[in-house]
């Protein structure tokens, strides 16, 4: 297993506290932050976080400016992981072999007890450790709770982070261009550039949802409707938001996520592609802040969420949506459309267009 350090340094106290706050939101979230005074630079504060897969550089240094520190500084150290697996019947069991090898010496740093399929009755107990594990010890606890001998193997030093990324090809979502930073010189000319990384948030536009949303956006703007008061209710990355923000220059464009880490997320996702002070990004439950109560009605509100916070929010919709203002929906299956659909049209709505993709649909509905 690799472990990833990263470390910065800042004067003010109740920055580097802040700065530690936002690290420990991120997805992936770290394995540990701390501060502590820094020895070479009296009255600077260090401000550290391990991860145990490789961080998103671009958006802790962003934070890291956010907050008025140096960009930070990243070292990698190999740390071997052996993991002991075994299954056995009954949970009580499971539980109790879980609890006696988490007291075991060395001690794991992990255990896990888990029914292998509902109702099957059958449990894993899952064990990792730092150092090689005494396997005897381990199968003499497990043959007194009925357990098969454990299996234990080194964990293959994997940076599934790494792997991920390189599996995610860029998406064309008509004029728009959805890349990570490891594609960064494949942006073709002409094209619109949202950069967004596949570590953080929901919405990296490789999602049926995300993109159903894109492409409906993009043929609006194609058709000449120009939105000048955009909000995008349960931002992720706010690609969304961001979209809108590269074509509509002169609109006040609003981003909002009941989860903190999003809003972060998004924050971090607006410097990198250029666009800090463009979009407002707020943490609320749909409708529930006055900053976007104060910015209403809108001619364009993106959802991208589920079905049944879509239809929660259908009334509070028609009350934030400006008389011909548009609404972009997905997050739900090809067979929920149609419900969604009928709850919108009830609530003042008539549908524009439907895009079916895979098992997805992306619906686009005026306010009437």
């Amino acid at each position: 297993m690799r472990l990833f350090t990263v470390e910065t340094t800042i004067t003010d106290e109740g920055g580097a506290e802040a700065l530690a706050d936002a690290m420990d939101r991120l997805q992936p979230a770290p394995a540990d932050v701390a501060l502590y005074d820094d020895a070479e630079v009296p009255g600077s504060i260090k401000v550290m976080g391990q991860f145990t897969s490789a961080p998103d550089m671009v958006v802790l240094d962003v934070l890291a400016e956010a907050f008025g520190a140096p960009p930070f500084t990243l070292s990698e150290q190999v740390q071997r992981t052996i993991s002991a697996l075994t299954t056995l019947p009954g949970e009580a069991a499971a539980r109790a072999l879980a609890d006696l090898v988490e007291a075991m010496e060395p001690a794991p740093y992990g255990v896990g007890a888990f029914e292998i399929e509902d109702g099957s009755g059958l449990w894993e107990v899952g064990a990792y450790f730092l150092t090689d594990p005494d396997t005897a010890a381990l199968n003499a606890l497990g043959a007194a709770q009925g357990a098969r001998p454990f299996v234990v193997s080194e964990v293959p030093d994997i940076d599934w982070v790494a792997k991920v990324r390189r599996e995610l090809s860029p998406v064309d979502a008509g004029r728009f261009f959805v890349f990570g930073s490891h594609d960064a010189d494949k942006v073709p000319a002409g094209r619109i550039p949202l950069q967004i990384e596949a570590t953080v948030a929901f919405g990296t536009g490789h999602h049926n949802t995300t993109l159903g949303c894109l492409l409906a956006f993009d043929r609006m703007f194609g058709a000449g409707v120009r939105p000048a008061n955009v909000a995008d209710i349960g931002a992720g990355t706010a690609v969304l938001a961001m979209a809108a923000a590269k074509v509509l220059p002169g609109a006040k464009i609003l981003a909002s996520d009941i989860d903190p880490v999003a809003v972060d997320v998004a924050r971090a996702n607006l410097g990198v592609n250029g666009l800090e002070g463009r979009v407002a990004c707020v943490e609320a439950a749909g409708f529930d802040h006055p900053t976007i109560r104060k910015a209403a009605p809108f001619d364009l509100v993106f959802a991208n969420i589920l079905k049944g916070p879509l239809l929660q929010l259908a009334p509070d919709m028609a009350r934030h949506v400006a008389t011909g203002g548009r609404v972009i929906l997905s997050g739900l299956l090809v067979i929920q459309a149609e419900s969604v659909v009928d709850v919108y049209v009830t609530s003042g709505f008539r549908l524009d267009s439907r895009d079916d993709l895979g098992d997805w649909s992306a619906l686009v509905l005026r306010r009437v």
